[in-house]
């Protein structure tokens, strides 16, 4: 098969975005892109640096819980962006596979497992080219070469990935299916700045299912059904306040009721919900996007602002089947849904013939350019303390 080299041909053509010539990036994203695209920091340093600035500066708080320890990472360079789009689709299955493998079966002894799993493409270029058609095509050209199966829904197109774990108890093994998302540098500063990212643009994959089993089967956790609706409304709580607006918000009750009146509270003791979170819808959130988007047109678009297109709709969307039992995406996102051992082995293989696990990347101990380091330890501002991340577990 003939090498092809779109693109290359799309990162080439990019145009440097005009508006960001005027708004530098906020400090943190300039800090951590420095690290992320710096020339002699190794994949070591840029996982270390990306996780860093993920535990603090986004507002997802599953992602916050993640990045340190439970997150996978493929990274795709500036040099690989100017390769065949066959290497480029190469690296990409390769960070998946070695991402599922894993996760199927985190015990201490095996593996440690990533509940999500994050395609970071790092380039200058990237970070500062203006959010139009070209930029979105490179996207979605990646997107493809990623492989993710789609639905088209009333709400729109949404891409998925799935995720197989296994029950320590018996063995037996359940599958999460979760949206794919898309973040860029670009947000930062616009109205869409809950999707920024350092360094170029990224695709993410986070199972709230994987998470949810994972702490009850192999950490002995209680009570995770209430923990995963506190944690998913805490992070639309946290949705930045631009100057434009919020992208997503929590909905207030209506004379004590949720849009979905027929589902009661469903927290044991309300009093122990956060009181950011009290009296807030507990079925529906709002939104000016939607968060099983990917790669959203709303996002290509110059301006900073909202725009009238986007302004005239309010997406309502989905609390309930986290944990609703009767919600049609329950099973398939939260709970997990039952599968033959031939279905693991057809995609990922046979846990007994691995040949290796890839887990989380530990630095070879080797010099560190002194850039490098400087810009590290300046990231480490944002690192969780043992008390908040007990806060938020």
């Amino acid at each position: 098969m003939a090498e092809t080299f779109e693109i290359r041909e799309l990162y080439l053509s990019l145009e440097r975005d005009s508006w960001r010539d005027q708004h530098p990036f906020s400090e943190d994203v300039a800090t951590a892109s420095k690290l992320l695209n710096h020339p002699f920091a190794t994949d070591g340093d840029r996982e270390a640096g990306l996780s860093l600035w993920l535990q603090k500066r986004q507002p997802c708080l599953f992602g916050r819980i993640a990045a340190r320890d439970f997150m996978h990472y493929t990274f795709i360079t500036d040099a690989d962006l100017l390769g065949c789009d066959q290497h480029i689709g190469s690296v990409i299955r390769a960070g998946v596979l070695a991402w599922k493998r894993r996760s199927l079966r985190p015990e201490v002894t095996f593996s440690t497992p990533a509940h999500g799993f994050m395609l970071v493409l790092l380039s200058d270029r990237l970070a500062l080219a203006r959010p139009d058609k070209q930029l979105s095509r490179l996207a979605e050209r990646v997107r493809a070469l990623w492989g993710c199966p789609s639905t088209t829904g009333s709400h729109g197109t949404v891409y998925f990935e799935t995720l197989y774990l296994e029950n320590p108890a018996d063995r037996s093994v359940v599958k999460f299916t979760f949206s794919v998302d898309f973040f860029a540098a670009q947000g930062d500063g616009r109205w869409w700045h809950d999707h920024r990212v350092p360094a170029g643009i990224a695709f993410t994959a986070n199972s709230v299912g994987h998470m949810r089993r994972y702490r009850e089967w192999y950490e002995k956790r209680n009570g995770q059904v209430e923990w995963v609706l506190k944690t998913a409304m805490g992070t639309i709580d946290l949705a930045t306040q631009t100057a434009y607006g919020k992208a997503t918000w929590l909905k207030d009750l209506s004379n004590g009721r949720p849009v979905v009146d027929r589902i009661a509270c469903p927290f044991a003791d309300p009093s122990t919900v956060k009181e950011g979170l009290r009296n807030k819808d507990w079925t529906r959130y709002g939104g000016h996007l939607h968060t099983d988007h990917s790669i959203r047109s709303e996002f290509f678009d110059e301006r900073p602002d909202k725009s009238p297109q986007v302004m005239r709709k309010e997406y309502l969307q989905d609390f309930a089947y986290l944990y609703d039992v009767a919600a049609l995406d329950h099973v398939r996102f939260v709970a997990g849904q039952n599968v033959s051992r031939e279905e693991v082995v057809s995609e990922i293989g046979d846990p007994e013939s691995f040949s290796d696990i890839v887990g989380p990347r530990v630095r070879s101990g080797g010099p560190m350019h002194p850039e490098v380091r400087a810009l590290l330890e300046a990231c480490r501002a944002w690192e969780l303390s043992e008390s908040e991340r007990a806060d938020l577990e």
